[in-house]
């Protein structure tokens, strides 16, 4: 400990000199995994990492020339409820370390945590663990949440906690403050749980569904490009012996998602039936395969 404390005050009284100057002029992400190695391996996972180069982006984006859906895959300078203009060096890293983190203002990197760091200047900005730091790209499903009012952040859900941890595996830097609470940088899109969605027979003149999106604090599904699904797929035993199926598909696209809290009514074609399944699954826009979320069965 005492041979770091020395290393310690001698780059502190060195001062700029430990500065590495290519991290002040937007290098790739791949540059910031030498000193932040876990979350660059967590962020090379996630979508944000395929946000450009995604081949289902390359087609539905028609080789790169519908300019509106362009500056978010790859975003200059990510802030707070300001859609971002488009980058023009390193296209390929998608949203990556240096849009979210450098400001152009400050000339430094921003996170949410105060730290002292010799290769780059870091400024602390508690906007990073706020919901509207993510509303600039996803406009929508930020009005979704908003509306909503739940405590529960963006983050909580797509940066789950991992713990506490150090920012940085090099040395000597990692020891120059002490572990901080960490957030999963591949930003999973999770999926909803069972409990999340509520699923109800009522019996009228004709059987109807009564469903309601209790747990996700926005629509289901949710986007501001592409095309998630929900398939509500229903297996009905009919009194006479028979079996009949019917499948509503809501999207964000169609504009018949569930709405936080407000219930959606599916009319089934049947008076009575013997049993009744029914199977809510969902297709993320970038896998051709469905998971299944839930699966009630009614008599």
């Amino acid at each position: 400990m005492t041979v770091l404390f020395i290393l310690f005050a001698f780059i502190s009284s060195c001062g700029e000199v430990f500065v590495e100057k290519d991290l002040l002029e937007r290098p790739q992400a791949k540059r910031c995994s030498d000193c932040h190695a876990e979350i660059f391996k967590e962020w090379e996972k996630s979508r944000h990492a395929m946000a450009w180069k995604s081949e289902k982006f390359r087609l539905e984006s028609e080789e790169y020339t519908k300019t509106k859906c362009l500056s978010c895959h790859a975003p200059h300078q990510v802030d707070p409820e300001i859609k971002p203009t488009l980058r023009v060096e390193f296209r390929e890293d998608g949203v990556s370390c240096v849009a979210c983190h450098f400001k152009e203002q400050t000339k430094a990197m921003h996170g949410p945590h105060k730290v002292w760091s010799p290769p780059h200047p870091s400024k602390q900005d508690i906007n990073y663990a706020k919901s509207f730091f993510c509303a600039g790209c996803h406009q929508e499903t930020y009005k979704e949440w908003h509306l909503t009012k739940v405590q529960k952040s963006c983050q909580d859900c797509h940066m789950p906690s991992i713990g506490n941890k150090r920012l940085v595996q090099k040395f000597p830097f990692e020891y120059f403050h002490t572990k901080k609470p960490r957030h999963d940088h591949s930003f999973p899109a999770g999926i909803a749980k069972p409990e999340d969605i509520q699923i109800e027979l009522e019996r009228a003149e004709n059987l109807r569904l009564k469903i309601t999106n209790v747990g996700v604090p926005h629509n289901l599904p949710t986007a501001d490009q592409g095309d998630p699904k929900l398939y509500i797929i229903v297996d009905a035993e009919l009194p006479n012996g028979e079996s009949s199926r019917i499948v509503r598909v809501l999207s964000y696209q169609a504009k018949n998602a569930l709405v936080y809290g407000i219930p959606t009514y599916i009319e089934l074609p049947w008076r009575e039936v013997e049993s009744l399944k029914v199977s809510l699954q969902r297709r993320l826009s970038w896998k051709e395969e469905r998971e299944k979320i839930k699966e009630v069965t009614f008599k």
